[in-house]
């Protein structure tokens, strides 16, 4: 378990720098009038911050409690830690590029049952009622509501 918050830690870690330096091309702005680049480089050093904490305070309990390792179970590689996430990405840009095609309330069902899915791979009924119920309230706040247009895709008579 500990491998794993290490490991998610230099996940969000790099995904933080990599934000950071992605929004330092845009501009800042001031406190006052900030600009296009300003959020998302305070995110980016946010979730920076968060992985380091993630990833030394792990790293420091295992010091703490006097684990010792060799350097071969330090470098040993394990694919199965990065499998989840990289579905979850996976399935995040599917949804982005889908979203047009197939319209808001077929995709988000999806796409939610397959993340609820992957989050508990024993059950098929809580991940059914979560999704049906995440897309019926997204759309009854965003398009009743708050009036939003989503895509209509395959489903064109609502």
């Amino acid at each position: 378990m500990k491998k794993r918050v290490r490991v998610g830690g230099l996940i969000w870690l790099v995904l933080g720098i990599s934000i950071c330096i992605g929004s330092v091309k845009l501009k800042f702005g001031s406190f006052h009038t900030p600009g296009p680049g300003f959020l998302p480089f305070i995110t980016g050093a946010m979730l920076g911050i968060f992985g380091l904490i993630l990833t030394f305070s792990s790293a420091f309990e295992r010091l703490r409690e006097g684990e010792a390792k060799d350097e071969k179970s330090l470098l040993k590689w394990d694919w199965k830690l990065f499998l989840n996430p990289l579905l979850t990405v996976f399935i995040l840009f599917s949804y982005v590029f889908l979203l047009d095609l197939l319209g808001f309330l077929l995709t988000t069902f999806v796409f939610l049952l397959l993340l609820f899915k992957l989050s508990a791979p024993e059950k098929w009924l809580s991940p059914l009622i979560l999704s049906v119920s995440a897309t019926i309230l997204s759309y009854l706040i965003f398009s009743v509501w708050l009036q939003c247009q989503f895509p209509r895709g395959l489903i064109k008579f609502w």
